[in-house]
């Protein structure tokens, strides 16, 4: 339980947030961490450049190794895809 001055510092707090950042507070409000689209747009374009260098690098020195590490890396830039998607 808080106290009255807790409660009113709390309120200042929550008015504070809902000015200053709508969407953080909606994303509070909801209780579901907000996702910075720029972040997750930025992690699949870097998984798609390594798994076309890992391809070609594997291509190249016929290497099976890194042929399947740009088989990862092509499927984790895909499941970004999809996931900033439906973000």
């Amino acid at each position: 339980m808080l106290s009255h001055h807790e409660r009113v510092e709390l309120d200042k707090i929550e008015r504070w947030f809902e000015t200053s950042d709508p969407e953080l507070a909606a994303a509070l409000r909801r209780g579901k961490p907000a996702r910075s689209a720029a972040l997750l747009t930025a992690f699949a374009i870097l998984l798609d450049v390594a798994a076309c260098g890992l391809l070609v690098a594997g291509i190249a020195a016929s290497s099976p190794a890194l042929t399947v590490c740009a088989l990862f890396a092509a499927a984790g830039g895909v499941a970004a895809h999809v996931a900033r998607r439906r973000g």
